[in-house]
């Protein structure tokens, strides 16, 4: 069987470690949750190569490196639930307590420095009977405990964040509307096999441990699982590419009350996402002509960041504010973001109204461009119309509360010739 369990690991080891190199490098969108869970795979990729190593014979020749990598294996299931939990609640980026998680394997590396400082040749003869025989892996106490204990320490740390992934899912699902659920079914698919896969494998890891216990058993089983439990999520995620390359991810968290215009009714449903750069709530209302009210919107940390990116991004490279009669109208068919969330995050984000904003960008294309050959011999006004603004007095107006001084005051002390 070790042939076997070889290949499945090493073809598993090349996915993980592509898969991984395109979450991490490539997609740019979502990099908290992406880079999450390309550690994932980088620890799943560790894992397998380390077996490879062992079965294969490899170690034999590197010593020193065998169960280097065995800690890192107790991070594979809390940097899965670090992801699930991102997905779900729209994180962008650690809370302050996560690192806690990275105790048991701290603690596990501790465990395994009697190992570590062992001379080579003691270690090339355990593992030279290792790799005769791969059931007295389970026989060996390499560290401060006795054998065994590792085993049952990681299958119960590892249950415990499968247990923690299944709560965020349920409360996902009976918390938020049901057309939310309904629009990320395909996400929450995926998430479901992920965490089934990982529940396999800890599984097999427990029957391994178990019947270690009572007589000697071959970690083989574990180390095949792994390989394949490796290989389907990867290709789960290469027959996903909006998980490798696009963004898909529900919305959720940061509250706050706004009034906002006219709307139909109290209640309203978070429905459309994005699919590709961007993903946006959609207000869905029922029609009983309720009055004018103050509703309390719901925009997540994750929204606010891609929203600004939007945005910023499509002012940056399309340069509409220089459109006299650009209006927030205009933003929303530009963007396809609704209206109110818009006009709420704009007020939010850069502590001002859509028209402040607007203005705002205006002005500091007028001073970014105070050296443009192409101004030299323009009026104020013809200027202040490049700089997308109807009137000269505007433009004066506006640019003095921005600056404290007039356009001709600026262009003066800046040494710009000008006609004023």
């Amino acid at each position: 069987m070790q042939p076997v369990a070889i290949l499945f690991e090493f073809i598993s080891f090349l996915l993980a470690m592509l898969a991984a190199f395109i979450l991490f490098f490539v997609n740019k969108e979502q990099q908290h949750t992406n880079r999450v869970l390309a550690a994932v795979l980088w620890m799943l990729a560790l894992t397998t190569i380390n077996a490879v190593a062992l079965y294969s014979g490899w170690f034999l020749y590197v010593p020193w490196l065998h169960k280097m990598a065995t800690p890192f294996s107790l991070l594979i299931y809390p940097l899965a639930y670090l992801y699930i939990r991102s997905v779900l609640q729209g994180e962008i980026k650690f809370r302050k307590y996560d690192w806690l998680l990275l105790i048991p394997a701290i603690l596990y590396a501790i465990n395994l420095v009697p190992y570590y400082l062992m001379p080579i040749e003691e270690k090339r003869v355990i593992i030279t009977a290792i790799h005769k025989n791969s059931a007295l892996i389970s026989r060996f106490s390499e560290g401060i405990f006795p054998a065994y204990v590792f085993s049952f320490v990681r299958f119960g740390w590892s249950v415990l964040f499968i247990i923690l992934n299944l709560r965020l899912l349920g409360r996902f699902q009976k918390q938020e509307l049901k057309q939310l659920v309904a629009d990320n079914k395909e996400l929450l698919r995926w998430l479901y096999i992920f965490n089934g896969l990982l529940t396999t494998l800890v599984t097999a890891a427990l029957v391994v441990a178990v019947m270690a216990a009572i007589k000697k058993t071959s970690y083989i089983i574990v180390d095949l699982t792994l390989g394949i439990s490796s290989m389907v999520i990867c290709i789960q995620l290469f027959l996903r590419p909006k998980l490798l390359y696009g963004v898909f991810q529900p919305l959720r968290e940061i509250t706050g009350v706004d009034t906002i215009e006219p709307l139909i009714n109290k209640r309203h449903q978070e429905a459309l996402y994005f699919s590709n750069n961007l993903i946006v709530n959609s207000a869905q209302h029922i029609n009983n002509r309720d009055e004018p009210s103050s509703i309390e919107l719901t925009i997540s940390r994750a929204d606010s960041y891609r929203f600004k990116k939007i945005v910023e991004n499509l002012f940056l490279q399309q340069t509409p504010f220089l459109q006299i009669d650009y209006s927030l109208e205009q933003l929303v068919k530009d963007t396809s973001i609704p209206r109110y969330i818009l006009s709420s995050f704009i007020n939010r984000e850069y502590g001002m109204g859509f028209r402040e904003f607007l203005n705002r960008y205006r002005m500091n294309f007028f001073i970014d461009n105070l050296n443009n050959p192409q101004w030299k011999n323009l009026t104020l006004e013809a200027i202040a119309e490049q700089c997308g603004f109807q009137s000269r007095n505007t433009f004066t107006k506006n640019f003095k509360e921005f600056t404290g001084q007039t356009p001709s005051e600026y262009i003066k002390e800046n040494s710009i010739a000008a006609t004023a």
